[in-house]
């Protein structure tokens, strides 16, 4: 009850999120649902671990998967990605910004079926 009375403070945005949040372009994908912590770990160890992880359908587990949004330029020079855990469709935590580079970008996309160039 007391909680019901306690101010919610507003972290700003990052400098990076601002400007990936201003790309033109953006782009979003699911994949099997992960742990925050655990998507992160892999990801500070090396970049190439998202290409591990298990693309999913959304229809088939709405109420619970991970979303990975992409934020780029229209052509490719300024690629970002975050990850978003997901339930009943709202966010339940994110992951920091990353910054990536096309070649990344296009592998993750072909597990997808969806190829760029």
């Amino acid at each position: 009850m007391f909680g019901l009375f306690k101010r919610k403070i507003k972290i700003g945005k990052t400098e990076e999120e601002k400007r990936a949040e201003a790309l033109p372009r953006n782009k979003k994908v699911q994949f099997e649902p992960m742990e925050i912590a655990e998507v992160e770990k892999a990801l500070n160890a090396d970049m190439r671990e998202v290409l591990k992880m298990n693309p999913v359908n959304y229809y088939a587990t709405k109420n619970r998967y991970l979303l990975c949004i992409f934020w780029y330029e229209e052509d490719y020079s300024e690629v970002y990605m975050r990850f978003e855990l997901r339930k009943d469709d709202l966010p339940a935590g994110k992951s920091k910004m990353y910054k990536i580079d096309k070649m990344l970008l296009r592998d993750i996309l072909r597990k997808f079926g969806q190829n760029i160039f």
